[in-house]
């Protein structure tokens, strides 16, 4: 009875002793992966491990596969529009293992299934989507972005439809698809930058040019009322400007004050005091 009792332990130490524990946590499912060392077949154990604790050979592999929706960030650096304007995009593919199947697409595509089979293929379906439109929709028309998003997710929902018929099922959902504004790269805006400051300038110096316009002939207006209202006054050169003076004086309400007037070339200077 006793050697029965201490082949019972001893079988027991050497069972927990060649023992491994697959632990997935809520939202996750564990997959098998048989590696025997001598007896039984290996490969992928086709029953997921759910959520708790399960006991399994040593010699046995395990994947984790997070079975929540998992968002995958995409930057595209000098995706072209339709007038090949180069800009830059933050995208974003949202994708979700269907319930059950992680050990078909580990089997299928393995581990890194997202890297293998879908990354390349969702750039470069955004990319095409982008060469379709302008530089101002992509930046600022949130109808054409969400066209793009819709249309990117049912491109990619068919190829996945695609590789599952003819390489082994993609056991994948296509939660959603957000592709951002566009983002004028450093090129690109240092382009805009200097474009917005050309312009700037341009209508600086038109500005100018309309004041200058605008003040010569107010100007001209004027020497032809005041020659006008001296020849009225019946008034000499310089008695018509004495005259003007003192209307500054009034309205400078009595100040002392320089008053240059050019009414016949001279540039005369005339101090004049109430």
């Amino acid at each position: 009875m006793k050697n029965i009792f201490v082949l019972s332990v001893l079988c027991s130490c050497i069972m927990l002793g060649s023992c491994t524990t697959v632990a997935p946590e809520a939202g996750e499912e564990g997959v098998k992966v048989h590696k025997p060392w001598v007896f039984g077949t290996g490969g992928v154990d086709m029953t997921p491990v759910e959520t708790g604790l399960e006991y399994t050979w040593l010699s046995t592999d395990y994947v984790i596969v997070n079975m929540l929706p998992q968002a995958y960030d995409e930057d595209l650096d000098d995706a072209t529009s339709n007038d090949n304007t180069l800009l830059d995009f933050n995208t974003q593919i949202q994708l979700q293992v269907k319930d059950n199947m992680s050990p078909v697409l580990v089997k299928n595509y393995g581990v890194n299934w997202y890297t293998s089979v879908i990354k390349e293929v969702y750039r470069n379906t955004v990319r095409g989507y982008i060469s379709k439109y302008g530089p101002f929709d992509l930046m600022s028309n949130r109808e054409v972005l969400d066209s793009i998003n819709l249309f990117v997710k049912k491109d990619m929902q068919s190829y996945i439809a695609m590789l599952s018929s003819k390489q082994g099922e993609l056991p994948i959902d296509v939660v959603n698809v957000v592709v951002g504004r566009a983002i004028p790269n450093e090129r690109q805006k240092a382009e805009m930058d200097a474009t917005a400051a050309a312009t700037q300038a341009k209508r600086t110096e038109e500005s100018k040019r309309e004041m200058l316009v605008a003040r010569e002939a107010a100007e001209r207006q004027r020497a032809i009322a005041d020659k006008a209202y001296q020849e009225e006054l019946g008034l000499t050169t310089d008695q018509f400007i004495q005259l003007r003076a003192w209307e500054i004086i009034k309205d400078k309400n009595g100040a002392n004050i320089d008053v240059l007037f050019n009414a016949d070339g001279t540039n005369k200077m005339w101090n004049v005091r109430r």
